[in-house]
């Protein structure tokens, strides 16, 4: 039998937590996200044979774990960020402004860095989902100086332009006066996340993350990641792809994380629940939130666990409008903050 689903906002027992329905799995909310991303792509609905087919072209790729194809050509991106991104981006809003109270306060709080800038990291995040559900949320917040940075192996140049517009245009940020203007900033880099220690390197007492294996110094800082200078770094359905990817390069991806964070950084991890994120390490197969919790906490790491959950259901409401299925989703959650 399935096991029963929960409304959004309603953490599991085994979590320690009973958290009601919050703020932002409000319809009103969640429709102007839907509504947002419909504008933003609107030319992709014009065909809607042809993106009926790429949708399946995608969709069988992304059941063979073949990620690589499934992310390789401008129209098989486009056609992922209409299909999945927008119920991705709900459940995010959801997790990050409802069920990680942590998260607001990141966002909102004082900081010690120069112009009290909040540093987000986003790994895998080229598909836009978590980008666009941190700057709903920053924009509800009424958050000043937050840096967005998504990552991804994939070129989601193009894509991501379009969504920085459309989120610009849709905020009002583009009319903002110019002592205004870059109070949320959103880029994205092209970067193999895993091609680590080829490219560590110390650069004024700081390790550096860099694109290419080549030691000079890079002339644009957005080619950089400067994991001390990170407040929140999220995975959102990419861990599964990363062991894919690499196992021992992803574990030594979450050492240097756990080597090079400051205390107080917030580390959100979600990925699919149940079988399909089990991963084998040797002769034996693990749940990856238990690798996780193993690498990060249990091996001294130096983080701890504040929202876990193994079977979050996330449904979608049925009054919420849009052209394209939108999917109810399971997953576990992990936030670990760095002590």
């Amino acid at each position: 039998m399935a096991p029963k689903s929960r409304p959004p906002g309603q953490l599991s027992r085994s979590a320690g937590a009973d958290v009601p329905c919050h703020k932002y799995a409000s319809p009103v909310i969640q429709q102007s996200v839907l509504s947002l991303l419909r504008r933003t792509f609107s030319t992709v609905y014009s065909d809607p044979e042809m993106l009926a087919q790429t949708i399946q072209s995608v969709k069988g790729h992304l059941y063979a774990r073949d990620y690589a194809a499934a992310f390789k050509s401008p129209d098989y991106l486009l056609a992922y960020v209409v299909r999945w991104s927008p119920s991705r981006a709900l459940a995010y809003l959801h997790v990050l402004g409802d069920l990680c109270p942590l998260v607001p306060e990141v966002l909102t709080r004082s900081s010690q860095k120069p112009n009290n800038t909040k540093n987000i990291l986003c790994i895998g995040g080229g598909a836009g989902g978590e980008v666009l559900a941190l700057a709903t949320l920053a924009n509800e917040l009424d958050a000043k100086n937050v840096n967005i940075l998504a990552v991804d192996i994939a070129d989601w140049d193009d894509v991501f332009v379009r969504l920085h517009d459309g989120i610009r245009q849709g905020f009002g940020w583009d009319k903002k006066d110019d002592s205004a203007k870059g109070i949320i900033e959103l880029r994205f880099s092209q970067m193999d996340i895993l091609d680590v220690p080829c490219y560590l390197k110390a650069n004024g007492g700081k390790t550096m993350l860099t694109t290419d294996g080549d030691v000079q110094e890079l002339e644009s800082p957005h080619d950089n990641i400067d994991f001390g200078s990170l407040d929140l770094i999220t995975i959102m359905f990419t861990t599964n792809e990363l062991f894919a990817q690499s196992k021992p390069r992803t574990l030594t991806l979450f050492g240097h994380i756990s080597e090079n964070c400051r205390p107080g950084t917030l580390l959100l991890v979600l990925e699919s629940a149940g079988s399909y994120s089990h991963i084998q390490i040797g002769s034996k197969t693990f749940p990856v939130q238990f690798l996780l919790d193993h690498i990060m906490v249990d091996d001294a790491a130096g983080w701890e666990k504040v929202v876990n959950d193994d079977a979050v259901w996330f449904r979608i409401q049925n009054d919420l409008k849009y052209p394209l299925e939108l999917e109810n989703m399971r997953f576990f959650l992990r936030l670990y903050r760095k002590i």
